[in-house]
């Protein structure tokens, strides 16, 4: 089958063109060996036939330090493409051709796009594409993805440029470093055929990168007995420094394609760009900024999501009532304690979390969450970290999977691994149920659900630094790494993109709702209702976890065992905290209208102490088992899975204590201050 693959640097705007091209035709799958996520769909041609699509992960170069480089640079050279389509950013030509030039020296059929031309324009920048293509040597298409211009004609001209089977040669060099590079190509040639390009090998030598001399010694090319051969090279031609010369060398052939493709048009005047940064990166009020889009983000939440809430629980109500009214016994109570009262408890706070994903989606579209990370950088310097290990951590806001997936990108392994350990702490869309579930049970007394929220999330922020400080110095002492971050400029997020978003991530939470919930609930239900001398297994083993938490008592009562169970359950997703605590609560023999709301019934359990606690704890412990495989699968280490959960339960113990002293000196301890 003909496959293409897209290329490009992060906010090219690559994945809206990939969406473009494939429509709803997507999988998501790995790439073979890790936990990286492959997004391959399919298009169809002018003649019907099918094309593949793979989205390569964005990439600054191909020099492989990071994990995502190494990826893209394996694809290419293992499954050679029939066309690598380039995307470039066209308000930073010059920075984006790098990647261009590499492509161009593995001599890749290239398709080159010129994504957002409109803001190159809004900057003055204006790019002749035809003239561009003709320096380069390759199809050069002007797109403002977006708004689907040129889409089209990007379409056709993938269709024209495969069926011409036209190949270029690899981009070659002048003066010292291109006899450099046939110096060594001709030691090399013999041993290379035709797997590897042998110049663009040559080259890679040069830069001295190990990754490449892997790849040589599989060819029976031996470092030990060419590296002196290199290095005698390097001296005499590029003056001992292989890597600096080459990249000289591409910015000089980058400087003479743009010479007379790229005007540049100098105003005086700020853009609105400029001055939104001057307002969102400000190094006073950026930070005092973040936290009210975030409780602008809860509130708009809460308030939209909470009639459709009301909404869901009255389907659900009916539908209970429905199944009693088919049949009324052991079997159905069974049903009705699984779909309705479990299952059902989570799905309710659908509206509030797809609301969640939708402001978050919008928030990532518009470029506002890498300007986060610009002003939270200094503020990880301090503790040995950079910014771009701020954006793993806000991704952790949605799901902490992906999110921990994203430290692939970072390049320095101590920051890595010190991110992936935190990235826990961040507050997944699963974990906002809980929030609305106890916070608004509490709502008279500890204040708004949206406030409430907006609390643990920074808390989880505050605790993710301080811990990352503690690593930083003790486990994974090191250098840092200087952080150079090109802002994602700020864009106009279209509904097409946020709603896609929003059904990605709403999809997995659906997913984990008529599975591992339904599946958990209905578990808990069994355990609920299978009983030893009067007392059921799932009593005896909340009742067991409770006695853990002696100290977190309302007017001097320890916790009930449905919180033991619920927290026990939360290991597998923290979802089920909420479906646990419906499923144990709403057991008995009538669950209609008689039975009390689940909130009344916390309320009436817990005071609000023990509440803010219980959502602490739900905060900091131990992430789904999910992300667990996550952490094993990208540190390759049992142990470091094992030791990241006993890290979280210590973290989360210490800090729902400290919340339930400081929450009951202030409001009490007593359910006499859990009033609704």
């Amino acid at each position: 089958m003909t496959s293409i693959a897209l290329i490009g640097n992060p906010n090219v705007g690559k994945s809206v063109i990939f969406n473009a091209l494939t429509g709803l035709r997507q999988t998501v799958a790995n790439f073979p060996g890790c936990t990286v996520e492959k997004k391959e769909g399919m298009m169809t041609g002018e003649e019907q036939e099918e094309i593949q699509v793979i989205d390569l992960p964005g990439v600054y170069s191909l020099s492989p330090y990071s994990i995502d480089e190494r990826i893209a640079l394996d694809y290419i050279l293992k499954e050679k493409p029939d066309l690598v389509i380039d995307i470039i950013d066209g308000s930073n030509l010059e920075r984006n051709l790098y990647l261009t030039t590499q492509l161009l020296e593995l001599g890749m059929k290239v398709l080159v796009v010129v994504n957002m031309v409109d803001l190159a324009e809004s900057k003055g920048v204006t790019i002749d594409t035809d003239q561009l293509s003709k320096v380069l040597g390759v199809p050069v298409i002007p797109t403002i993805a977006t708004k689907n211009d040129g889409i089209e004609i990007l379409k056709e001209s993938i269709c024209d440029v495969l069926a011409a089977g036209l190949a270029v040669g690899p981009l070659t060099y002048d003066g010292k470093v291109g006899d450099a590079v046939s110096k060594v190509e001709a030691e090399i040639k013999s041993y290379v055929g035709t797997k590897y390009p042998a110049s663009w090998l040559a080259i890679s030598l040069l830069e001295n990168d190990e990754s490449t001399w892997a790849i040589a010694n599989s060819l029976g090319i031996s470092k030990r007995a060419f590296s002196k051969k290199i290095d005698e090279v390097t001296d005499d031609l590029l003056d001992g420094d292989g890597m600096v010369a080459i990249s000289n060398a591409r910015y000089s052939a980058i400087s003479n394609y743009i010479r007379n493709v790229q005007t540049k048009t100098e105003s005086d005047e700020w853009n609105l760009s400029d001055m939104l940064d001057e307002v969102f990166t400000h190094k006073i009020w950026g930070i005092p900024l973040f936290i009210a889009i975030m409780w602008g983000v809860f509130q708009f939440t809460f308030t939209v999501g909470d009639p459709f809430i009301g909404l869901v629980e009255m389907l659900f109500g009916y539908l209970g009532d429905l199944l009693f009214l088919i049949h009324d016994g052991a079997f159905m109570n069974f049903v009705v304690g699984t779909l309705v009262d479990g299952v059902g408890s989570v799905i309710v706070f659908l509206p509030n979390i797809l609301l969640l994903f939708v402001a978050i989606a919008f928030l990532e579209d518009s470029g506002y969450l890498s300007r986060v990370a610009f002003i939270m950088d200094k503020m990880m310097n301090r503790i040995g970290l950079n910014g771009q290990s701020f954006i793993p951590m806000l991704l952790g806001f949605g799901c902490n999977v992906p999110a921990i997936m994203a430290t692939r990108a970072i390049k320095n392994e101590n920051d890595r691994m010190t991110t992936i350990m935190v990235n826990g702490f961040m507050s997944c869309g699963a974990r906002l149920p809980v929030y609305i579930l106890i916070g608004g049970a509490f709502a008279s007394t500890l204040g708004s659900p949206s406030t409430i929220t907006l609390v643990l999330y920074l808390t989880g922020i505050v605790v993710a630094i301080l811990v990352a400080l503690l690593l930083r110095n003790t486990l994974f002492r090191g250098e840092g790494t200087p952080f150079i971050m090109e802002l994602q400029p700020y864009t106009s997020p279209t509904a097409k993109g946020v709603s896609r978003k929003t059904w990605d991530r709403g999809k997995m939470f659906l997913k984990k709702a008529t599975s591992v919930i339904m599946i958990s609930v209905a578990a808990i239900w069994l355990f609920s209702n299978v009983q030893f001398g009067g007392i059921s297994i799932m009593e005896e083993v909340g009742t067991a976890i409770s006695y853990l938490f002696w100290w977190m008592k309302t007017d001097g009562s320890r916790l009930v065992w449905q919180f033991g169970a619920a927290l026990l359950f939360g290991l597998i997703a923290k979802e089920i905290v909420v479906g646990a605590l419906g499923t144990t609560f709403g057991i008995g023999d009538d669950l209609a209208e008689d039975n009390p709301a689940l909130q009344t019934q916390i309320a009436a359990t817990i005071g609000p102490a023990a509440g803010m606690a219980f959502m602490m704890f739900t905060l900091l412990y131990v992430p789904c088992v999910a992300a667990l495989g996550v952490i094993k699968q990208e540190t390759n280490s049992w142990k470091w899975m094992f030791f990241n959960m006993g890290l979280t339960l210590v973290i989360a113990y210490v800090a729902a204590i400290i919340a339930y002293y400081i929450t009951g000196a202030i409001v009490g301890f007593g359910l006499q201050a859990a009033a609704i």
